[in-house]
């Protein structure tokens, strides 16, 4: 450790101590030059940082013992900044300025030694007795010899060592009533525990990252615009932290490599950054032992994570694996990571995350959410052994996946919590869970309009084997070549989808032929999307046999939609017939075309025909669709006898609670309600709100709508205070759910 003597002319107000500028020694004679203690020269490259120092100057001035910490995670120049500002203290004041290491009592002792033998406290029982001499040393700070003084303790990471007054360092830091120590951390809690002013110390400005930059790297660059532009998007792609500053400006400086040659190496890929960020470095102003890079610092930090709480590091394995913001508390809380659904140890956890600094927490009204420091994922994910960085990704996937919602409806009002989660853990995933989830993504973007981008991720479904797994359609295993065809048709591409479903014909599971099962089923999700766009079949469709039926029905449809009415109802007819011919009369595809006959019967104000009154109501939806036309036309009790048929035929069908089920018993509901019927309508309005409530959950917007109408009801019938209730209920339950979005 080199000793420094500052000028004994040097005269002013020492930090945090009293004002008397005689030193005196263990002998108690009169100095008038104080000790300096410091194990580095001062930094000629030292930049910014003007708050921070300004900040530590105004926490010491108080008269009275004080202590700071400089918190933050490793490499962001906590160093750096303590010893410019004890430089700055040797020059204005007339105070001792000592330096010790706080990585290990060892070390601690070491300096505390080097303190004796300079202010000449004598060392005889030093050998026998280690303790003795630094209680010797705390002593002498505290006492009235020592005048003014600053303790730095540097590197005080182990939390275990500054845990209570008996710990393995802690109880040797002076305390008394004068004097200054200057913690230098990356651990909050050691800041805590210590009782510490905290100064936390992130990344540094823009402009003087630059400025730092430049110093490092000298005259020997001159920097075009393109060079600049280039050192511009490094400094931020290391979120101007400093050790990764300096890094980059010492491989660039060995190596002869300009910034935008070292800009192409870093965004390459993750592994080639991860090996760039790995080069050694040598700075003569840091600790022996301390890695000399800024992956090598981040590594030392996971070490020290994993001996105080292994847990903790678990987590954190969990979080690299996700996008790094947006991190929400339910997501992790649920999943099923050992120990996270209990909320005092997540809380622990989280609260070692978030005191190392590697984590940052971002609020949103009143919910929670966690970021990650990119450099921070980069590190952990180098750091990480292979099987465990496997194991970590396919946790996060199964997370990811049990919150990203499978019903559509949910994906539109929680989706965009968790899509950015869910882009990440299946990039280079495979296997049925990835694959799963993708085909919610492209449901998600589909939804939302960005076809683009649901195409993109039904055509990874597809590549990475989902039209081979034998699923049923229901299941969405053949329906996604499907869904890709439909995607393929939003962006305006007509051929796409042809080719894609003929393709996926050739898999094993997948029935082929123009009438086959999948091919309509198909081919009906295509008509929907060339419906809601006002687009043509390709020609051929038109003269093609109608023995392919879906062609049949995409024809009808579009030409419904261009109003041709009479010419649509003949195709419908014919997709009808055939469909009820080849599939029967009550599949699901049969019964959408008789939906589709129904509507454009309804738009022509024609009544279906004759026939359809004393039938066997096989056929569901049209059933349902005729008594919907009757109700408009104002025939009640016809249409009542319509709903109640359709009820009757989906309870025998379908079940008491499927949807379709659920929504005839409210259409029937309603019919009864606008004839005057109204117990036997309040009675259809609770069975169908039990059931929804049940099934769907209380804040689904089909069990809102069911309360609503069920209060109108109430009041018709005179009972105004049930049916206030009910209205409150139902509106405390939208605004609630409206909050949550």
């Amino acid at each position: 450790m080199s000793i420094t003597r500052v000028d004994s002319t040097v005269r002013g107000n020492c930090s945090g101590n009293n004002r008397n500028n005689n030193v005196f020694g263990s002998n108690n004679t009169i100095r008038n030059t104080p000790y300096c203690l410091i194990p580095y020269g001062r930094n000629g490259t030292f930049t910014g940082r003007k708050n921070h120092l300004e900040l530590i100057k105004k926490l010491s001035e108080r008269t009275a013992h004080n202590r700071i910490a400089l918190y933050g995670v490793g490499g962001s120049g906590k160093t750096q900044i303590a010893l410019e500002y004890v430089y700055q203290r040797t020059i204005e004041s007339d105070c001792h300025v000592f330096w010790v290491q706080g990585s290990g009592l060892l070390k601690f002792s070491e300096g505390f030694r080097a303190v004796a033998q300079q202010v000449q406290i004598p060392l005889a029982s030093a050998e026998t007795d280690e303790g003795g001499l630094l209680r010797s040393i705390k002593s002498w700070l505290e006492g009235p010899h020592s005048g003014n003084w600053i303790l730095v303790i540097d590197n005080a990471d182990n939390v275990t060592n500054f845990t209570g007054s008996n710990s393995a360092i802690a109880k040797f830091i002076p305390q008394g009533t004068k004097g200054t120590v200057i913690f230098t951390t990356r651990s909050k809690l050691v800041a805590s525990r210590q009782r510490c002013e905290r100064i936390e110390v992130g990344k540094m400005e823009e402009e003087d990252a630059q400025e730092l930059f430049l110093k490092r790297v000298g005259s020997r660059y001159s920097l075009g615009e393109e060079e600049k532009k280039a050192v511009t998007m490094i400094l931020a792609s290391v979120h101007h932290l400093p050790l990764a500053i300096i890094d980059a400006a010492a491989f660039m400086t060995e190596t002869e490599t300009p910034p935008s040659a070292y800009w192409t190496i870093l965004q390459e890929s993750d592994e080639r950054a991860k090996r760039l960020l790995s080069q050694q470095f040598s700075d003569i102003q840091r600790e022996a032992d301390e890695p000399e890079s800024i992956l090598g610092t981040y590594f030392t930090m996971f070490n020290q994570i994993t001996q105080q709480m292994p847990r903790a590091v678990q987590l954190l394995r969990l979080i690299s694996c996700l996008d790094r913001q947006n991190i929400s508390e339910e997501l992790l809380c649920q999943s099923r990571l050992e120990g996270m659904d209990d909320s005092l140890e997540f809380r622990r956890a989280m609260g070692k995350l978030l005191g190392f600094s590697v984590i940052g927490i971002v609020k949103c009204g009143e919910e929670r959410f966690y970021e990650l420091d990119p450099l921070v994922q980069l590190s952990l994910q180098a750091y990480l052994p292979s099987k465990e960085l496997r194991q970590a990704r396919a946790a996060a996937l199964k997370a990811v996946s049990r919150m990203f919602p499978q019903d559509e409806s949910e994906q539109r009002s929680v989706g965009h919590i968790y899509i950015q989660h869910a882009l990440v853990v299946t990039k280079n995933a495979t296997g049925h869970t990835a694959e799963d989830l993708r085909f919610r993504i492209g449901q998600y973007f589909r939804a939302k309009g960005s076809y683009s981008d649901a195409e993109m991720q039904f055509r990874r479904c597809i590549a990475l084997g989902w039209k081979g797994n034998g699923d049923d359609w229901d299941g969405g295993g053949q329906r996604k070549p499907g869904i890709l065809g439909v995607a393929s048709t939003d962006l305006g591409n007509a051929k796409a989808p042809v080719e894609i479903f003929q393709n996926s014909q050739c898999s094993p599971g997948i029935s082929s032929g123009p009438n086959s099962v999948d091919v309509l089923k198909y081919m009906d999700s295509l008509a929907v999307v060339l419906q809601d766009q006002g687009k043509e079949p390709p020609e051929d469709s038109r003269t093609r046999p109608p023995g392919t039926l879906a062609s049949t029905n995409n024809l009808a449809v579009v030409l419904q939609d261009q109003e041709k009415y009479e010419e649509s109802e003949k195709m419908h007819r014919r997709a009808l017939e055939s469909r009820k011919k080849i599939l029967g009369p009550d599949h699901p595809d049969t019964l959408t075309s008789a939906n589709n006959l129904a509507l454009v019967l309804q738009a022509q104000g024609k009544e279906p025909p004759e026939d359809s009154r004393t039938r066997p109501p096989g056929t569901l939806a049209s059933t349902n669709n005729l008594a919907v036309v009757l109700q408009d036309q104002e025939k009640y009790e016809e249409s009542e006898k319509m709903h109640r048929r359709a009820l009757e035929n989906r309870e025998k069908i379908l079940g008491l609670d499927h949807p379709d089920t659920l929504a005839s018993t409210n259409n029937l509901a309603l019919v009864l309600q606008v004839q005057g019927k109204y117990d036997k309508s309040e009675m259809m309005y609770r069975r169908t709100l039990e059931s929804r409530d049940r099934i769907l959950g209380p804040d689904h917007p089909d069990t809102l709508a069911t309360a609503k109408n069920l209060a109108v009801m109430l009041r018709y019938q005179g009972k105004y205070d049930k049916s206030e209730m009910m209205h409150w209920q139902a509106q405390d339950r939208l605004l609630r759910k409206l909050d949550r979005s």
